[in-house]
């Protein structure tokens, strides 16, 4: 294997770290994190069309929100109103700059029931995630 990272993108060794830190506080058993992984696996296979590396995290991660949402770390309507709040953001974001969910701006109407009125707990993060050094695409 040589010099082969473990994680190909950084989320991945958060995801992992997270699993590990739940573990550690007690959140949840080893055993029990096994099982639930390994049902996510038997569960939602690896696609003919989806890289083995690619589908094992993507059941990992899937694992993960369902023992946080099964021990009520949260609920599974707040990991979707998170991840509608990141993708508001990446597409409010211009180019070239570091992703920050303040720019996800307030709520939309397709993302929300009519009415408002409901409040949830997605206040931004102003620590900085992970910074990625520049990929030199150009050969130079």
């Amino acid at each position: 294997m040589g010099n082969v990272p473990a994680f190909r993108e950084p989320w991945q060794a958060k995801a992992f770290a997270l699993v590990v830190l739940l573990h550690r506080e007690g959140r949840f058993g080893w055993d029990e994190w096994v099982r639930t992984l390994a049902e996510e696996i038997a569960t939602s296979p690896q696609r003919a069309d989806e890289d083995a590396e690619l589908a094992y995290h993507r059941q990992f991660l899937a694992a993960l929100e369902k023992i946080v949402a099964t021990h009520g770390m949260t609920t599974p309507e707040a990991m979707q109103a998170r991840k509608l709040a990141w993708r508001r953001a990446y597409l409010n974001t211009p180019h070239g700059h570091a992703v920050d969910l303040a720019a996800a701006g307030g709520d939309s109407d397709d993302d929300h029931d009519e009415g408002g009125g409901h409040e949830h707990d997605l206040m931004p993060q102003r620590a900085p995630i992970a910074v990625s050094p520049a990929r030199n695409v150009c050969g130079r």
